[in-house]
């Protein structure tokens, strides 16, 4: 299936600086690993560790409450789990209506632990596993995707927590990523989400591992296309790029499953009508639902659109065949960073992972660069 990335057949989301569903904290710069083309600098000599202030924290979430209007908290670091008042984060925003995803290398995540965080209202975690990482859990490929199911399992036991692993790709290396795919597929009961991060070199003045050397950025039209193949999806939605409004930098598929074979996808028309629901009904955006479970009953109000007619169909095949599995989803995002234009980065539309820094929104991916004086300003 060829997706060529048309936009002018996908749901352009009305995202902005002050109308997003996302808001992004990163609580510290401790972590166990040192991943290449870390966009924190954590795997460069002696970089700075230290856990945030809890009260500047609360202060910021407060700030995306009220200037953002978010619908999701983003929670990253560093290892996040190494902080020692993330309950306490969770606990806040959960108190505050507004859903929270943890993004963690899930070396501390064990039942014990999703268990108590799930007790005080955390949503969804997004497990960073892959094959560049030195771990102290993994040894070869093989043992990333046992460590992969193991975290399914876990999920799959502890139950009303998302589940979601975010995968870097480069242009020459897509053997890591479609791993990860069979492993999403093979446990669509758990798995919502799918982030891939196309490699990019951020940094200013770094040095490079022998690893990065081999890295490069992919061709977004390829990865797309071979995306839509992998899950037999076109995309439906995406964000665009401040000084290119026609390249995507967010984009958006969503394959939906019975069982674990995938019997139809979201169009864009059927994206956006769950979007402006969810609007409608909170006053939001959203970014974050919790589940994955689809009810079939929702898409007859829809059947006169072609894709929700196709999963309805095949729905009722698969159901008569095998009444005990479920109707789920899973959202695949690819994220294409910033690239510079004319000697000026271009942003995504809306920022959606923005972080606050001195008083001003600026994009996590480039805080490095803000740090050093770099005016760049979502």
């Amino acid at each position: 299936m060829d997706s060529n990335l048309d936009i002018k057949q996908m749901y352009r989301l009305p995202w902005t600086k002050n109308d997003n569903p996302n808001g992004w904290v990163e609580v510290t710069t401790f972590c166990q690993l040192k991943c290449p083309g870390c966009y924190r600098g954590l795997a460069e000599k002696d970089p700075k560790r230290e856990h945030g202030n809890f009260e500047k924290i609360i202060s910021e979430i407060d700030a995306f409450i009220e200037s953002r209007n978010i619908q999701t908290l983003s929670i990253a670091g560093g290892e996040p789990l190494l902080y020692p008042k993330i309950k306490e984060i969770i606990e806040y925003a959960h108190s505050n209506g507004i859903k929270t995803k943890v993004f963690t290398n899930g070396i501390l995540l064990n039942e014990e632990k999703l268990r108590e965080l799930k007790k005080v209202g955390v949503t969804e975690f997004v497990v960073h596993i892959d094959k560049y990482q030195i771990r102290p859990d993994i040894g070869k490929l093989e043992d990333v995707n046992q460590l992969r199911q193991k975290i399914c399992d876990t999920f799959r036991v502890v139950g009303g927590v998302n589940l979601g692993f975010i995968i870097p790709v480069s242009g020459s290396d897509y053997s890591d990523l479609s791993d990860s795919i069979k492993i999403c597929k093979e446990n669509s009961d758990v798995v919502n989400l799918l982030v891939i991060s196309p490699y990019k070199d951020i940094l200013t003045n770094k040095e490079k591992t022998f690893v990065e050397n081999n890295l490069q950025n992919p061709n977004i039209k390829n990865l797309s296309n071979y995306i839509s193949n992998k899950f037999k999806s076109k995309p439906c939605a995406f964000l665009g790029k401040l000084h290119n409004k026609n390249q995507p930098s967010w984009i958006f598929s969503v394959p939906v499953f019975y069982g674990d074979k995938i019997i139809g996808y979201l169009d864009s028309y059927l994206y956006k009508k769950f979007q402006e629901r969810y609007r409608y009904k909170k006053g939001k955006y959203y970014i974050t639902i919790k589940g994955n479970k689809i009810d079939p009953f929702s898409l007859f109000k829809l059947i006169y659109n072609k894709n929700a007619s196709k999963i309805l169909y095949n729905y009722l095949i698969e159901k008569n065949n095998n009444p005990s599995s479920k109707l789920t989803y899973q959202v695949v995002l690819i994220i294409d960073g910033p690239n510079r234009i004319d000697g000026k980065w271009s942003l995504c539309d809306g920022c959606p992972d923005a972080i606050y820094h001195d008083g001003n929104l600026v994009p996590s991916c480039l805080l490095e660069r803000v740090k050093t004086g770099e005016d760049i300003f979502i």
